[in-house]
């Protein structure tokens, strides 16, 4: 059975930073935010193809230049 994702606040996301490793934030529907070390913000997207059915990830852009609602939606 899958899990309830709550959906993410522009303050979780402004708010968010990794200290020791990598941290991954989950929106919901595939969506998500890396946070690294450095400080960077990136969303990724994981879907499956319809033809392969192979599960596959895609870069979406960076935060702040791609907004929490710019990527959901």
């Amino acid at each position: 059975m899958a899990r309830t994702t709550r959906p993410l606040t522009n303050t979780e996301v402004l708010r968010a930073k990794a200290l020791e490793k990598d941290l991954t934030l989950h929106d919901g529907d595939g969506l998500f935010l890396i946070v690294k070390t450095s400080g960077k913000k990136l969303w990724r997207f994981r879907y499956q193809r319809p033809a392969t059915k192979q599960r596959t990830m895609m870069g979406l852009g960076a935060f702040p230049s791609l907004s929490l609602a710019d990527a959901e939606g």
